[in-house]
């Protein structure tokens, strides 16, 4: 394979996935580092497929059984690996929610050239502004703030266009045994789980470049 073909890269991710978000800027980071094109395709996952649209988030901190000393902690790692790739994040203002129809939404921005972009956008309104991603009257504001048309985002959303896609992709997911996201899968052959870091994602690109 010579550097002037795409490298193709599928990322399955859930924009509530902590470890996505940490990710994503990390694979910014390798893209940028290697030398030929790379094609990123973007598919849905769902952490908490389960979850209400409202949660109260104290409650469900207690039902992990974790105590403020045990979550201090882990927000302290999580900020010190935000801060390292240069992302903000304020978790206390985080509002966890069902996030299917954020994921129909970038559904309805990847037909539109417009995924990574929402993609980005849902990250810093979950991670740094504390903004409620089940709602469908703050997605259609990301949608806009995004470039995409309201009355047709508003649409997508209300007559469920892309709920069978969003489906699909999780079932795709679960056949290839992923049961955590981020998952990656280099040109088909090469799979790599979790927030890997930048020289991982640059040692496959040369793997399955034969650079």
């Amino acid at each position: 394979m010579t550097a002037s073909i795409p490298i193709r890269i599928d990322v399955w991710s859930d924009v509530q996935c902590i470890w996505c978000y940490i990710s994503s800027a990390r694979l910014r980071t390798a893209i940028a580092r290697h030398p030929g094109p790379v094609e990123i395709v973007h598919h849905s996952f769902q952490l908490s497929p389960e979850a209400p649209i409202e949660i109260d988030r104290d409650a469900q901190i207690r039902s992990h059984n974790m105590g403020s000393e045990r979550m201090q902690q882990i927000m302290k790692q999580l900020r010190q690996l935000t801060a390292e790739e240069g992302l903000p994040y304020d978790p206390d203002r985080t509002q966890p929610t069902n996030s299917h129809q954020a994921l129909e939404l970038l559904h309805h921005a990847g037909t539109l050239g417009k995924r990574a972009e929402l993609t980005q956008r849902l990250f810093e309104a979950y991670f740094v502004e504390g903004r409620h991603i089940g709602h469908t009257d703050e997605l259609l504001v990301m949608a806009e703030e995004t470039g995409l048309d309201r009355s047709a985002a508003s649409a997508a959303l209300t007559e469920q266009h892309h709920v069978a896609d969003v489906d699909a992709d999780i079932r795709q997911a679960h056949q290839l045994g992923v049961r955590g996201v981020p998952f990656y899968v280099i040109n088909n052959t090469y799979g790599l789980s979790g927030a890997q870091p930048v020289e991982q994602f640059t040692a496959a690109f040369s793997q399955v470049s034969g650079r």
